[in-house]
């Protein structure tokens, strides 16, 4: 069963622009219909994964965070091609 949350963001018009052109990016590379949504949700996941791989989280307790997050994200992936 997957559960969902519905967010309200509030983006500058750049932030728009940006995510847009990061879900164009994505659909044109996956060859699939991603949406604005499935974009961040992989930009989430790249993010966690450079905080990991590209950084040092200097607090332990931060660090598993990051890791438990990033690995749960991916065991429960239900956005399909939507990855950097």
């Amino acid at each position: 069963m997957t559960t969902r949350t519905d967010l309200t963001l509030q983006l500058t018009d750049q932030e728009r622009t940006g995510l847009t052109a990061l879900a164009a990016g994505l659909r044109a590379v996956a060859e699939s219909d991603l949406t604005e949504e499935d974009a961040l949700v992989a930009a989430l996941e790249l993010a966690l994964t450079r905080l990991i791989e590209d950084f040092e989280v200097p607090a332990p307790d931060v660090r598993e965070q990051v890791h438990r997050a990033r690995d749960d994200l991916r065991a429960h992936w239900i956005r399909g091609s939507a990855t950097l």
